[in-house]
């Protein structure tokens, strides 16, 4: 049980660091803006959900250097 947990985790970071990787690689500086656009359901991708693409913007913005909420804005820091 606890190795399927890890392994779970596992992959559900690689497919996030992958779908990172595609975004930046196909927006490049809209990309955190494209996968914000995916957590409301404003594109159509798959079966993910808005926890799925929470966490790729927020890994998206890791990459690029975006502070998040700041005064209620993105801002690249």
């Amino acid at each position: 049980m606890l190795l399927g947990l890890i392994r779970r985790r596992t992959e559900w970071k690689a497919a996030i660091a992958a779908d990172a990787r595609r975004l930046i690689e196909n927006f490049n500086d809209r990309a955190y803006f494209e996968a914000r656009d995916r957590i409301g359901g404003r594109c159509l991708d798959g079966t993910r959900h808005a926890r799925y693409w929470t966490a790729v913007k927020l890994e998206i913005a890791r990459r690029q250097g975006i502070a998040i909420g700041l005064i209620g804005a993105d801002i690249r820091g």
